[in-house]
């Protein structure tokens, strides 16, 4: 489904749709075009994007950064989980499943390269920048590296009217933690009168510290439902994870204007193929828009490459950054301060997965008072509980008390039930956890 979204010379956005113009999923580069209003923002991104020019205008880096090395950068995450209700305050098994999709993409271990058309093969890179959830917080103390903020119903995180107010507690969202310890990723509602026009946006290297990051509609973080499609796969991360390390879309945001009819303008990428407008939503591998490229290509005139992940085409589709992407980003990683230090934070790596999530969830669901005569706790750890809810079965496997939905933490009268062992069960329909439990008095 195709999002609306004009950019407007106040640096401000209108509702698209009102003036039927063609939908951005991601929205990076008007956030981008308003910061540039600010004198010492456009400053900034200029020293940025000049450093990280210099550096790979040197052949020698040039080289080593698109050739893998197995030397790989680690960089610690925290996700702000912004939420307004239940649904948007997504589980932790779909926060770690976003954070398994962006490694394997970065590693060139997603199943689906196998489906690259083969002129585009053989220069699939794998970047060897992985990531994970951060153990330790800013004031050295351990985290699971997921934060979570309610926000009033009122609270508006749109990039068009209400652009980076997700980023600040002042202004209902969550504060960043320094850029430089941690990739922050704000996972929230973007829409407007209930309709998605945003997907995603991200900063350039150069940003400052306070809005250095990445924004992610809720229900496009991990896998989606089928409902989403094209664009329910975890891609729109992976792609503003790419705009984040110094990514232009591979089009060069033309998009079909002048400057695309002449094919000249460039994501200062040599083997990405020149192209003349963002892919739809789908996975056209007819068309060619540009037959002026590069001199990487030679005398090739390669199609338009739509399974890069800068692209806009369907999730299914992508299947790979290129190597010279790999070494644009490794001219950041060696040049912008924030990115330097990051490949360095102190911050620590969770590396649990999705299986292990699961398998365990016995361990992250907590009884007490045990014995108790009156009140019994339920918390629930590393799991959302949106869909969980609660059994308590007597000694004779009679269920003597049932709650119909669990929160993170619950206090349940029990001073109606006897004396006597009894057997709690939390469950969903894919989890189930059992906690033995004594009533005394």
């Amino acid at each position: 489904m195709k999002k609306h979204l004009l950019f407007i010379t106040s640096g401000l956005f209108v509702l698209g749709g009102m003036f039927a113009q063609t939908a951005d999923k991601c929205a990076t580069m008007p956030v981008y075009q308003a910061r540039l209003q600010n004198p010492i923002s456009s400053a900034n991104f200029k020293a940025a994007d000049v450093a990280a020019q210099n550096w790979l205008s040197n052949p020698i880096n040039k080289r080593k950064a698109s050739q893998k090395t197995n030397s790989i950068i680690n960089i610690p995450v925290v996700v702000h989980v912004v939420y307004k209700n239940a649904v948007q305050n997504i589980p932790d098994t779909q926060i770690v499943r976003q954070i398994q999709i962006l490694n394997e993409c970065f590693r060139l271990q997603n199943s689906n390269f196998s489906a690259t058309r083969p002129i585009f093969d053989s220069i699939g890179a794998d970047t060897e920048i992985q990531f994970c959830l951060a153990t330790i917080d800013p004031q050295g103390n351990p985290t699971t590296g997921i934060i979570r903020k309610s926000a009033p119903t009122s609270a508006n995180f749109d990039p068009i009217l209400n652009m980076d107010k997700v980023k600040s507690s002042a202004t209902n969202g969550d504060d960043p933690w320094p850029n430089t310890q941690y990739l922050n990723i704000w996972v929230c509602d973007m829409s407007i009168f209930g309709f998605t026009f945003v997907l995603g946006y991200a900063t350039f290297p150069g940003e400052t510290a306070a809005l250095d990051g990445i924004v992610i509609q809720s229900e496009y973080f991990g896998y989606g439902a089928s409902s989403l499609a094209p664009n329910n796969l975890g891609r729109t991360t992976v792609h503003e994870v790419g705009h984040f390390f110094g990514m232009r879309h591979i089009w060069a945001d033309d998009d079909g204007g002048a400057a695309a009819l002449e094919c000249d303008s460039t994501d200062f990428v040599d083997d990405t193929p020149n192209q003349g407008a963002k892919s739809a939503s789908d996975c056209n591998v007819a068309i060619n828009s540009c037959s002026s490229e590069m001199p990487y290509w030679s005398t090739i005139d390669p199609p338009d490459m739509v399974e890069n992940y800068m692209d806009y085409s369907s999730d299914g589709c992508m299947t790979l950054f290129t190597k010279g992407q790999k070494a644009r980003m490794y001219s950041y990683l060696n040049t912008s301060p924030a990115r330097i230090a990051i490949k360095t934070s102190p911050a620590a790596c969770n590396d649990v997965g999705v299986k292990e999530l699961t398998t365990n969830f016995n361990d992250y669901v907590f009884t007490f008072p045990n014995p108790t005569n009156d009140i019994l706790n339920i918390n629930i750890t590393k799991f959302t509980p949106a869909n969980l809810k609660c059994e308590i079965y007597n000694s004779h496997g009679q269920v003597v008390k049932t709650i119909a939905q669990l929160d993170f933490h619950n206090s349940i009268n029990v001073d109606n039930l006897s004396n006597g062992l009894y057997v709690v069960k939390v469950y969903s329909a894919e989890l189930a956890a059992v906690k033995k439990i004594t009533i005394l008095r």
